[in-house]
């Protein structure tokens, strides 16, 4: 493996480690706190030596060395992908398209775990996304349509699911945050990926709900969260890099 890759692997479990203290930190206000890693249960502050990226998860096996407790899969999971992000922009793309790679697929996998444990898309993770795109576009203006009508694209699919869905169960179905990711997701993808990528969204959370349906009882009112099925198909149809309209156009 060349040694760039391997350091861009290496940075990425370090930055996974880091979107680990942003998923905890942020839904409760404690992002700006002054304090070191600590553990959720006991408070105990992690000393370095038990603060690296998956093998201290590891060799403590999963647990906190002061109160035993468990500590959730997430952390050790989010730290691999987030390596497995970083290698696959450094073998895949440029520079500036592989920094944006890095920075959008960070904040989905950290709006997706939060948005699972919490239902709740932190607006900062938004603003930071759109922040990233604006960067871009200033290096690359050529980009800046396809960004502007993937969002309003996304956006006006995903409200008219939301109107139809909300009077089918006359409920509301999709929050504000769903809206806001699915322009962040749009910019990225482009108008046609972008409405691809909420139908792959909406029947993978439609085949979820009816498996948890099938073994928890059916439940109508059960609450599921959108987010990560948003940001998984939306990494899943950038990184296999389908051209809808090449493919419709073979017929």
């Amino acid at each position: 493996m060349p040694m760039v890759q391997l350091f861009a692997i290496m940075l990425g479990l370090t930055f996974g480690s880091f979107l680990n203290v942003v998923i905890y930190r942020l839904p409760r206000n404690l992002f700006f706190s002054k304090s070191r890693s600590f553990c959720p249960h006991c408070k105990y502050q992690i000393p370095f030596h038990s603060n690296i990226p998956v093998i201290s998860y590891l060799i403590q096996g999963g647990k906190c060395t002061n109160c035993a407790t468990p500590i959730s899969r997430h952390y050790p999971i989010v730290e691999l992908l987030s390596a497995l992000i970083w290698g696959w922009a450094s073998f895949n793309y440029g520079l500036h398209q592989g920094i944006l790679f890095i920075w959008i697929c960070s904040i989905l996998l950290a709006i997706s775990i939060i948005d699972h444990e919490t239902f709740i898309i932190p607006f900062p993770l938004i603003i930071s996304a759109l922040l990233g795109f604006l960067v871009y576009i200033y290096f690359n203006p050529t980009e800046w349509r396809v960004s502007f009508w993937g969002a309003i694209m996304g956006v006006g699919y995903l409200s008219l699911v939301f109107l139809l869905t909300s009077a089918i169960f006359n409920k509301q179905t999709l929050g504000l945050g769903d809206l806001q990711l699915i322009a962040i997701t749009g910019m990225w993808l482009g108008p046609v990926n972008v409405l691809l990528s909420v139908f792959i969204s909406a029947l993978l959370a439609l085949i979820i709900w009816g498996i948890l349906s099938l073994f928890k009882g059916f439940d109508r009112n059960r609450a599921m969260p959108f987010g990560p099925y948003l940001s998984g198909s939306a990494i899943l149809l950038y990184v296999l890099d389908i051209d809808l309209l090449t493919y419709l156009s073979t017929f």
